[in-house]
């Protein structure tokens, strides 16, 4: 496969159309492209990608061409800045179009095309992704442009697109006169590093802020039933010249509409001669609410079409309200969080972190029956060479880019975690194997930072415990004991993995350690810092979340020490004013999977109740905060239908195409009204009712 581009290969924020008028019979189009790409055949839109993957590496998309097919258009986008929804790296394109297996056209029997329509001098949409998407119809200008070869990227193994596109309708609430939104957030990252190159066309939304103010706009304002992931599209139907604007968010918390709430640029705008026009976002956004913004006497009908994985339908649920809620609410969150990675959410980031993959990957179990997304995942991972951090050091979300060379340094602990939990539930030693060189640097890497008693202690960068006291800076410093508890899980689980009998003894060790430096007869305190020399337990900081990590790890085994933690703690546990409450991300979900493990099946669908019953009434979608602070679609979540299912059924996993189930399973003497459906593939129907 020959691979082009056309025009300044690092210009920012580019898109370039790819045309083939087909001239022979075809049946499949293989596409390989970066950043990311658009496929209409007849005009008709067939699928969004690519798969992402490390920069210098391609995972090819085939896509089925129908019988009669006259035109193939891909509209390719280069974002050449550093980003964390995509590796940065040049842009390339590079196609087969095949009959049978055998190429009938290539790269070379496409024309490349540049529109002056979509503006490329715009500010970035949030710090994590490109840039805010305007358009310009008035005069467009198209060039046809010649191609240039550029270098191949190594393939990598594919799976076909998982999305099926469905249209959703909106439902309207009102039309108004608009004079202003209720708030406006300030962007608190305009000034980080990876910006300060685009800073001066921040007054492309300054503007868009200052003249749909001055009430001379009408406020189009819809609602979805539960929060989506898409692309906008708009019917337009305009008798003069005129400017209209999409915002959009997923909740309005208070009924008050906040602009850049999660801080991003929610703004889409289109720039009209007199017409009729169908429009549509090249890129996708998460939201529940929509507002549109034009001048009188326009006529406009949106719709959305989705961007979610239409092949997560192995398991459904019926019955109990309140639980099929819920349980609903985590299919419909991992739909718009796994389609080619695992992402934190689909909206501000699209980011592929580690730590939220361990969650997200147990509900692709369930949901599809397998871990192909997961192998993909964890691959980009072992690929991956990113020269901003630490040598040795995985980065904490991928594919991407840091300009600052942030990373988390807990996240590599969770790696090594997930990897064995992957291994557990698919027996693919292939994997294990190849990412045993990164595994071992991680060793090295931290051994460098362990003290006089094999504590890590002052590891640089953002350690990550949790979303809560427990991550202040005074409790993260010097030594972090729910990090060390981790770092000896990590260990133990090394070990695990490729038979290390010396990181077996140095993770029992460390663990005894920790528990030496860290218990204090009741609880375990967060840190310890060095007085005069010596390593001093912070009695006054102590967080809930710590005793989850305790818990989780096996730091602490004491059946008494487990039953004071199941009792007093959690949701529905009381409050102690000296020990810091946990938060959804990742203190909850630690406890819920702790929970099942000990077989505590009622506290978790009560618990499970009490805290998600808003979330799923509120967006539909499950947070990563107990309250609506920031991204209220957060991939990780969706693995709370994975602890009602076992909660409820006793469900273990997936194997071979079937569910498998505990046989000692006993969820006590409450009736929850609930069926759940397992479905894999071609596989018998099983149904559980509780």
């Amino acid at each position: 496969m020959k691979f082009v581009w056309a025009g300044e290969r690092a210009a920012k924020n580019r898109e370039l159309t790819f045309i083939y008028d087909v001239t022979k019979d075809c049946d499949t189009l293989r596409v390989c492209a970066v950043d990311a790409f658009r496929v209409f055949i007849d005009d008709v839109f067939v699928s969004y990608g690519p798969e992402r993957t490390a920069a210098g590496y391609v995972r090819p998309r085939e896509i089925n061409v129908p019988i009669g097919a006259k035109q193939i258009r891909v509209c390719v986008k280069a974002y050449n800045i550093p980003i964390y929804a995509c590796d940065m790296q040049l842009p390339f394109f590079g196609v087969e179009v095949l009959q049978n297996g055998q190429a009938v056209a290539t790269t070379d029997d496409f024309v490349c095309v540049h529109s002056s329509i979509r503006v490329e001098n715009t500010p970035k949409y949030s710090l994590q992704r490109g840039f805010v998407e305007a358009f310009d119809y008035r005069a467009p200008v198209c060039q046809v442009l010649q191609t240039y070869e550029v270098a191949a990227p190594k393939f990598l193994s594919f799976s076909p697109d998982r999305a099926d596109y469905a249209l959703h309708e909106f439902k309207k609430l009102s039309e108004t006169d608009f004079q202003g939104f209720d708030r406006i957030h300030r962007l608190w990252w305009r000034n980080r590093p990876e910006t300060k190159f685009n800073y001066p066309v921040y007054e492309v939304v300054k503007e868009f802020l200052k003249k749909t103010k001055k009430g001379c706009y009408i406020a189009h304002d819809y609602v979805l039933q539960t929060e989506k992931t898409g692309f906008i599209l708009l019917e337009v139907d305009t008798e003069e010249e005129t400017e209209i604007f999409v915002t959009f968010d997923e909740i309005q918390p208070n009924g008050e509409w906040i602009f850049s709430r999660t801080a991003c640029n929610d703004l889409v705008s289109w720039k009209l001669p007199k017409g009729k026009f169908f429009l549509e976002t090249t890129e996708s956004y998460a939201f529940r609410y929509l507002k549109i913004l034009t001048r009188k006497g326009v006529k406009i009908t949106p719709t959305l079409r989705a961007l979610e994985n239409a092949t997560a339908n192995g398991v459904s649920i019926r019955g109990n309200e309140k639980i099929c809620k819920i349980f609903n609410a985590a299919l419909n969150t991992f739909r718009q969080n796994a389609l080619d990675i695992f992402m934190d959410c689909p909206g501000r980031e699209r980011g592929g972190y580690l730590c939220d993959s361990y969650f997200t990957a147990q509900a692709e179990r369930l949901f599809c029956g397998n871990n192909t997304i997961e192998r993909a995942f964890l691959e980009n991972f072992i690929i991956a060479e990113v020269e901003e951090i630490e040598r040795d050091m995985l980065p904490m979300c991928f594919p991407s880019s840091f300009m600052d060379g942030i990373f988390i340094p807990n996240w590599a602990m969770w790696f090594v975690l997930e990897l064995y939990e992957y291994y557990k539930r698919t027996n693919d030693q292939t994997l294990v194997m190849q990412a045993k060189e990164k595994i071992y640097g991680l060793v090295s890497y931290f051994r460098a930072f362990e003290n006089e008693y094999g504590l890590l202690e002052n590891l640089r960068n953002w350690v990550f415990v949790e979303w809560s006291i427990c991550n202040d800076s005074d409790y993260i410093s010097g030594v972090n004991f729910p990090t060390n508890m981790l770092y000896a899980q990590m260990l133990d689980t090394i070990a695990k993995l490729y038979g290390d009998d010396t990181l077996k003894r140095r993770a029992e060790t460390l663990k005894e350690t920790v528990k030496h430096f860290a218990f204090n007869g009741e609880y375990y305190v967060d840190n310890a810092l060095r007085e005069n020399g010596n390593l001093v337990r912070q009695e006054n900081h102590l967080s809930e979340t710590c005793q989850y990590y305790a818990l989780f790890t096996q730091t602490e085994t004491s059946t008494d020490f487990a039953e004071k933690i199941k009792n007093e703690f959690g949701i529905l546990g009381k409050k102690h004013i000296s020990i810091g409450e946990s938060n959804v991300f990742i203190g909850y979900y630690l406890r819920f999977q702790w929970l099942c493990d000990i077989g505590e099946y009622e506290k978790v669908i009560e618990e499970s109740v009490r805290l998600f019953e808003e979330m799923a009434d509120t967006t539909g979608t499950l947070w990563e905060y107990c309250q609506p602070l920031a991204s209220c679609n957060h991939g990780f979540a969706s693995s709370i239908a994975v602890f009602l299912a076992r909660s409820l059924t006793g469900y273990s996993g997936v194997k071979d195409g079937k569910p498998v189930f505990d046989d000692t399973f006993c969820t006590g003497k409450t009736s929850y009204g609930v069926t759940l459906r397992f479905a894999y593939g071609n596989e018998e129907v099983i149904e559980k009712v509780v």
